[in-house]
């Protein structure tokens, strides 16, 4: 049992069907949580959020058809790329790419469209990695 931070009170953990924001929208995940049973206030505690925005986001992907996080990371790798490589590749933000890894947020689908041409087309990251020059990894595996 844990303490509310609200009231003092007790706090049971929770296993249920909740609706979680994701991005610009919502989904409905399985979801674990506490709930305070004086005042009814529901919160997480150690990585249970991070839990929830991961089925969350998963969620999402398999309604969007988007990449998983593991194709993601293989697609990095493939080419040798740090996180941060890629980021500066594809021109996102930073820690974006971790993100989308960890599974704790989802890419858009026009980012997802780019991991794609990414994956099967080299020839693309070679041109990109000559135009925006990442450092590449040892071994040299960014290659038409």
């Amino acid at each position: 049992m844990e303490t509310c931070y609200v009231c003092g009170g007790d706090a049971v953990l929770v296993d249920e069907p909740r609706e979680v924001p994701v991005g610009n929208r919502s989904v409905v995940v399985d979801d674990r949580f506490y709930r305070c049973q004086d005042c009814g206030e529901t919160f997480y505690t150690g990585d249970m959020g991070d839990e929830t925005l991961r089925r969350a986001s998963t969620a999402v992907r398999r309604e969007e058809g988007l990449l998983m996080p593991d194709e993601i990371r293989e697609i990095r790798q493939r080419y040798g790329l740090s996180q941060a490589d890629l980021e500066r590749l594809i021109g996102a933000g930073p820690k974006t790419v971790v993100r989308w890894e960890r599974g704790t947020i989802f890419q858009n689908r026009t980012a997802d469209t780019l991991l794609r041409v990414l994956r099967d087309h080299p020839e693309v990251v070679a041109e990109l990695t000559r135009e925006r020059g990442p450092r590449v990894a040892a071994g040299e595996r960014v290659s038409a």
